[in-house]
């Protein structure tokens, strides 16, 4: 998905979304890996979804990048470092800047505030 495509679906999220934690994730370098296991119960072989960190390919978990705002902010200053920037609350609602950009609003402050981050790459 491209960072246009993710920047919509978090201007329309309700709350906070995994599966676009995700899609931030594999933007900064996360990445994907499925493996098979067999469940011990049915003894059937399934699949589980990995993440592998950036720094050096160890299985993590990712982010909660649209739920925690302490993680969107550790992901604002991953792209765009060096700059300034706020974000703002009020009751179902958040907005957020980054530099010189446009005010972004969304459901919450953590995810305005992903939607600021990734509109900084797009339009350095």
């Amino acid at each position: 998905m491209d960072i246009r495509e993710i920047i919509d679906q978090l201007q329309r999220l309700e709350g906070p979304s995994r599966r676009l934690d995700g899609e931030i994730a594999q933007v900064v370098g996360w990445k994907k890996k499925v493996e098979a296991f067999k469940d011990p119960k049915t003894g059937e072989t399934r699949e589980r979804l990995l993440w592998l960190v950036p720094s050096n390919n160890d299985e993590g978990i990712i982010p909660r990048y649209t739920l925690n705002i302490n993680d969107a902010y550790d992901l604002a200053q991953e792209l765009a470092p060096n700059n300034i920037g706020g974000c703002s609350w009020e009751p179902g609602k958040g907005t957020a800047i980054i530099n010189d950009g446009t005010y972004c609003q969304a459901a919450s402050p953590p995810i305005a505030l992903c939607i600021a981050a990734l509109k900084a790459i797009q339009n350095p």
